[in-house]
């Protein structure tokens, strides 16, 4: 069965569909309840594996089905996305589940994005991070936040640990727990530059309106 979307926009040309668990919770799975209206800090970037086809679902759409279904354990984010575009699964509001640190910064106050890809880094994977990207561009640009307030998986277990260090060591310095997003990670400051140059590409209609 295919997921029938709440609606759909795009978000810098990144084709959006809302399937919000607040709203689709036929199997009454586990729900985050702490809002983070007015609070949001950053956009976490987080990676997980492509799977095989479900349904003719899209890869996305699929991560959003499990998540109904209660096979994404605990893990709840605000968005899936793919090299076709990218669910949303829970309002900006309202904080998820997907740092690994409990009622930290992570969960509390970040909007997390999950790129599905695989580590064979094909042209498909090349297109979701790149999605990814874009949509981390438009979230900081949108919520006010500086380019600055992009933050991994990582990011937030070595700040859990007690790390002082700053955001930009933080963001790749090994951890033994885990590494993620770990197929962006090896080049998360070319990734970091994509976003900069998205988001100042964004930012060029509102300065020009001014």
């Amino acid at each position: 069965m295919k997921l029938q979307a709440d609606f759909s926009t795009r978000l810098y040309e990144v084709p959006v569909h809302t399937y919000l668990l607040t709203k689709h919770n036929p199997n009454q799975i586990a729900m985050p309840t702490a809002q983070m209206q007015g609070s949001i800090r950053g956009i976490t970037i987080h990676n997980t594996n492509c799977k095989p086809l479900l349904h003719g679902m899209t890869d996305a759409e699929q991560y959003t089905w499990k998540t109904v279904q209660g096979q994404m354990r605990d893990v709840r984010v605000h968005f899936y996305v793919d090299a076709l575009g990218a669910w949303q699964t829970l309002p900006l509001s309202q904080a998820g589940w997907h740092a690994t640190d409990g009622a930290g910064d992570g969960n509390r106050h970040t909007i997390a994005i999950e790129c599905i890809m695989s580590p064979l880094y094909t042209l498909a994977d090349q297109k979701a991070e790149d999605n990814c990207a874009r949509l981390a561009a438009y979230l900081l640009m949108q919520f006010q936040l500086p380019q600055t307030a992009l933050f991994t998986h990582t990011h937030w277990l070595h700040v859990r640990d007690g790390a002082v260090e700053n955001r930009k060591i933080l963001n790749t310095k090994p951890h033994s727990y885990k590494m993620c997003p770990s197929y962006i990670l090896p080049h998360w400051d070319k990734f970091e530059q994509q976003v900069s140059l998205y988001y100042q590409q964004l930012c060029v209609p509102a300065a020009a309106t001014a």
